[in-house]
């Protein structure tokens, strides 16, 4: 929580998650969890770190969210393994959805949206074209930090797992 919490403060100030905090808390889990259980520990972390990084770099390609984002989940991923990581990832894809559809209600564009993405997902599903998925990357869209939906799911899924 206190790798999350310093991630949410650095990101919403500067937008950056530095690239130390993350290689430290990879680095700090990785040790704790081989020192708590030996190789099964390594395998642990390593196996929570890549699967993070890889469903967090599908969603960077696609301009979902930075890298910085990407290296902050592969570093949970280390410390606490695949099942937080996973159930972390969708909670914090579920509060960022509805603080979208938030956003989209307040700036008024819930329609032109709406328009957006059954345009996007007729291309990609029924037409087979891939290429839509590199500009949606480029296209205009209303952003916040992924760290204020990170920091809530962080709060659910610490409390659904340990409490």
């Amino acid at each position: 929580m206190i790798l999350i919490a310093i991630a949410f403060v650095t990101d919403v100030r500067r937008a950056v998650i530095p690239n130390k905090l993350t290689i430290c808390g990879a680095a700090i889990g990785t040790i704790l969890n081989v020192s708590l259980s030996g190789l099964n520990g390594l395998s642990f972390s390593l196996i929570g770190a890549g699967i993070a990084f890889i469903a967090m770099f599908l969603l960077y390609l696609i301009g979902a969210l930075g890298a910085g984002d990407v290296k902050l989940f592969t570093a949970i991923g280390a410390m606490m393994g695949t099942s937080f990581v996973f159930q972390l990832m969708v909670y914090a894809i579920l509060c960022a959805a509805l603080m979208g559809l938030v956003l989209l209600m307040l700036h008024k564009k819930m329609a032109a949206t709406g328009q957006k993405l059954v345009k996007w997902l007729f291309s990609i599903i029924v037409l087979h074209d891939l290429n839509i998925v590199r500009g949606m990357k480029r296209d205009p869209n209303i952003k916040f930090p992924f760290m204020y939906a990170v920091m809530p799911a962080a709060i659910m899924t610490w409390y659904y797992s340990f409490i």
